[in-house]
């Protein structure tokens, strides 16, 4: 008998990953479409991906970024999507394609990818942080996802940087997003996307070096002022860049050299590592929310 399959689809600020597996989500091969992000043109992006698929899909997982009704599965809030106020997006595409639709943040549905099958399944408390377009976030507590008072539990974008002067630049989402890796060398130096980037640090261009290992520094203060407050075991590391091993590795060691100083005397040091699944962590988390929802597992 054939498995049933699941279409997994992660919207993101730059790009819109999806898959297509089974409840076992052994076999991940992720695509992916440019996100644009008028109205209009997401939900023509939506079709796009689900439109070939609906005979062979039995639900469509959601992993979206925002502030998230999850049990209600309306997207109340999004700066990326600013014409988006409390839509119902699962009720939308539910009439839309007749399948059941389960949405989550996307932060929290790289937590829980994490949680279930990944680098977090074996800690009590632990934290992603997902280095994209800004930074998204999940937080695990005794085992479980924490959602917070409001379900906006993670949203480390939001996190203040200089409080004398809390400007929205300013924040950790704005200065730790992957695109202040390339515009700060784009400054320095020339145009480049972060491909070209790392090759050049391992090339030894002490200009691609500086910039990633400052913004390696901005990363590991954002984890230290997150580790403050939880306490956590183990931080991963998630995104599209979290794929690079000098930039875990950088980011552990700015880490390290914050404890080495000073901090170690109130606060423990964390373990660091990237995301088991790396850039698909949110269509694996999504698929994990949907099939418990589900009652599938």
């Amino acid at each position: 008998m054939c498995r049933e399959k699941y279409l997994a689809i992660d919207v993101g600020g730059t790009a819109i990953k999806y898959t297509i597996t089974d409840k076992n989500a052994k076999t991940i091969k992720i695509n992916e479409i440019k996100t644009i992000r008028e109205a209009e043109k997401l939900f023509e992006s939506f079709d796009e991906i689900i439109r070939p698929h609906l005979n062979q899909i039995a639900g469509i997982a959601l992993s979206f970024p925002g502030k998230i009704n999850a049990e209600q599965g309306i997207v109340n809030k999004i700066a990326t999507f600013d014409w988006i106020c409390d839509m119902p997006l699962k009720s939308i595409l539910e009439e839309k394609y007749k399948k059941p639709v389960w949405i989550e943040n996307d932060g929290k549905c790289a937590a829980l990818a994490e949680l279930w099958k990944g680098n977090l399944s074996d800690v009590k408390n632990g934290v992603v942080i997902g280095l994209g377009t800004e930074i998204a976030g999940g937080i695990i507590i005794n085992g479980a996802l924490y959602r917070g008072s409001s379900e906006t539990a993670g949203e480390f974008s939001s996190i203040l940087t200089d409080f004398k002067n809390p400007d929205n630049e300013k924040r950790f989402g704005k200065i730790g997003g992957h695109k202040n890796l390339t515009d700060t060398y784009k400054d320095k130096k020339c145009a480049i996307d972060s491909h070209e980037l790392f090759e050049k640090y391992r090339e030894g261009d002490e200009t691609a070096k500086e910039v990633v290992r400052d913004y390696a520094k901005t990363i590991a203060a954002g984890i230290v002022t997150i580790q403050s407050v939880l306490d956590a075991e183990k931080f991963c590391i998630g995104g599209g860049i979290s794929t690079q091993d000098i930039l875990i590795a950088e980011i552990k060691d700015r880490v390290h050299d914050f404890y080495s100083i000073k901090f170690h005397e109130a606060v423990s040091e964390p373990a660091i590592e990237k995301c088991h699944f790396g850039n698909a962590s949110g269509c694996v988390g999504a698929l994990y929310n949907f099939l418990t929802r589900q009652k599938i597992i």
